[in-house]
C-alpha cells in the first residue's frame, strides 16, 4: 500500500488515475448496451474500483477482509479467462482479436500483481524464529546480504532471527519466490506500458481518422475523435499507466531501480 506521507506524488498520482478510471467505467456500465459488452464492462469496473480501494491502506485492509487478495487474484483471472474467451470467439477479425488479448494482458497482470501481494502478506506475517547455535545458517539456505533500497523489504539476515522482513529480503533475492514474480512480470510489465502509449496514441487522433478500433462486442461504438472515444483513450491510459505505476515494488528485486518510481 501507499501512503501520501512516504510517496506524496505516487499516492496522489494514483488515486487520481483510479478514480478517474472509476467513474468512467461505472458510466460506461450504466450505458444501454448487448449482455456481452454489459458483462465486459463491469469486468472493467470492477477491476478499477479494486485498485482504487489497493492505493490506501485503510480502504485496502477493509477490502482484504471481506475479499482476500488470493481469491481477488482468483477472480481476476476468471476475468482473463472471459476475455480469453471473447479473444476465441472474434479470432477471425484481427482487430477484434488484438484487443481482447490486450484485455487478457491487462487481467492476467492484475492477477499476477494480487498472487504477488498475498506471497507478501504471507511472508510479512511469518514470526521470529530463533537460531540455536547448533543450527545452520540461514544465509546457507536462504542467502546473505540484504535486499537492495526501496525493495519490498530489507534487513540484514546475520541477526539470529527469521521473521517477516528477514522473509521478504530473502524471498526478493535471485531464486527466491519474489524475484521469481518479478521475472513473470516483465512482460506484463512491458504490455502495460505498450497500452499506456497505445491509449495516448488514441487520444490524440484526429476525428474522423478511420472507424473505432475497438471491439463492439466488448463495449458500444465509439466514433473515432469524439468526447466518448477520448474518454475511453484517457481511462485506458489511465488504468493501464496506473497498474504499471503501481506494480513497480513488485519489480525491485529483479530491476532495483524501479524502487525510484516511488516518490
Amino acid at each position: 500500500m501507499f501512503t501520501f506521507a512516504a510517496m506524496p506524488v505516487k499516492f496522489v498520482g494514483l488515486l487520481v488515475l483510479f478514480a478517474f478510471c472509476t467513474v468512467w467505467c461505472l458510466y460506461e456500465l450504466a450505458q444501454r448496451q448487448s449482455g456481452r459488452q454489459r458483462v465486459s464492462s463491469a469486468w472493467h469496473a470492477l477491476m478499477a474500483i479494486v485498485m482504487l480501494l489497493m492505493v490506501a491502506g485503510p480502504t485496502w485492509k477493509g477490502l482484504t477482509s471481506i475479499l482476500p487478495s488470493s481469491v481477488l487474484a482468483v477472480i481476476f483471472g476468471v476475468g482473463a479467462l472471459w476475455f480469453a474467451w471473447l479473444a476465441w470467439q472474434s479470432k477471425a477479425v484481427r482487430h477484434d482479436l488484438l484487443h481482447h488479448l490486450g484485455m487478457v494482458a491487462m487481467f492476467a497482470a492484475m492477477t499476477w500483481h494480487l498472487a504477488a501481494m498475498a506471497v507478501m502478506a504471507g511472508l510479512r506475517s511469518m514470526p521470529s524464529q530463533p537460531m540455536s547455535p547448533a543450527s545452520p545458517s540461514m544465509d546457507h539456505s536462504m542467502g546473505s546480504g540484504s535486499m537492495g533500497s526501496g525493495s519490498m523489504g530489507s534487513g540484514s539476515m546475520g541477526s539470529g532471527s527469521m521473521g517477516g522482513m528477514e522473509a521478504m529480503a530473502a524471498a526478493g533475492k535471485p531464486g527466491g519466490v519474489l524475484w521469481f514474480f518479478a521475472l513473470i512480470g516483465v512482460p506484463l510489465m512491458a504490455y502495460l506500458l505498450f497500452a499506456s502509449v497505445q491509449a495516448i496514441g488514441r487520444l490524440v487522433r484526429s476525428p474522423g481518422a478511420g472507424a473505432d478500433e475497438h471491439d463492439h462486442s466488448c463495449h458500444v461504438p465509439r466514433p473515432v475523435g469524439s468526447l466518448p472515444y477520448r474518454l475511453s483513450a484517457l481511462s485506458d491510459f489511465a488504468m493501464n499507466f496506473g497498474m504499471f505505476w503501481m506494480s513497480t515494488g513488485i519489480m525491485v528485486p529483479l530491476l532495483p531501480f524501479f524502487a525510484s518510481l516511488s516518490f
